[in-house]
């Protein structure tokens, strides 16, 4: 085989790999929307006008400054679902220079742990209880508070006002399951995953909270940062096919 036929393999191979790097940018916007609830436009906008390897290109340019889609996915606990993730992919390397691939990984560095997905053992997911650290003589007792942040009695009564007292997951209706001893019962999940925030912050109660049941509360939290809705009821529905 002759140089030039050479050249022409690896063009197609480029070409191939780069298309391949192409779709998945453009994928990315469906993915972090149902994931995590925030539909970035104008990354869509420029996906398809310039192409998904010239817009990370363009976001990688940018040194030492706080990309915006970057920081929100931080806050949503998906860092992984980044274009700094994608670039730094082993079959996407060859698309960019060591100077791009050393931004990405220097942005993924900033990352804080608890921003990053992990599995929650069975035996650690007890989300929305805490133990009193008071240990009592008379023998094995302990008290349980519901509650490890403090919750806002208003924004919760914003939420069911909004959202209804039926779980968003999975549909399940406390009083029609049990009758009156259900009415009005439900738990609350936070979207934007608490552990993340310090100190207070302005709760938005129709977008950062939904009514959910106990099993599906708990299936949510199996991983931290927690499960979307959207993907535990994929999960819910693959699992019912």
């Amino acid at each position: 085989m002759d140089f030039f036929h050479i050249l022409i393999i690896l063009a197609h191979k480029n070409m191939s790999i780069e298309t391949k790097f192409n779709k998945e940018m453009e994928d990315l916007y469906h993915v972090v929307g149902k994931a995590t609830g925030y539909w970035a436009n104008y990354y869509l906008r420029s996906v398809r006008d310039n192409g998904g390897l010239a817009h990370a290109k363009k976001a990688l340019s940018k040194k030492n400054t706080a990309q915006d889609g970057f920081v929100k996915l931080i806050e949503v606990g998906r860092p992984d679902l980044s274009i700094e993730a994608s670039v730094v992919k082993e079959e996407y390397i060859e698309l960019f220079t060591q100077e791009e691939i050393e931004e990405a990984k220097r942005r993924l560095s900033t990352v804080p742990n608890y921003a990053w997905r992990k599995e929650v053992e069975p035996q650690e997911n007890f989300f929305g209880e805490i133990e009193n650290k008071e240990i009592f003589k008379e023998g094995s007792t302990k008290q349980v508070t519901v509650n490890i942040y403090e919750r806002n009695q208003a924004a919760r009564k914003e939420c069911l006002k909004k959202h209804g007292y039926n779980c968003k997951v999975c549909g399940t209706s406390f009083i029609k399951t049990y009758g009156e001893i259900g009415r009005n019962f439900i738990h609350v999940h936070h979207t934007k995953p608490l552990a993340g925030i310090s100190g207070e912050y302005e709760l938005n109660p129709k977008k950062d909270l939904t009514p959910v049941c106990p099993n599906c509360h708990a299936m949510l939290h199996t991983l931290s940062p927690p499960l979307s809705i959207d993907e535990l009821k994929e999960k819910l529905n693959e699992n019912k096919g």
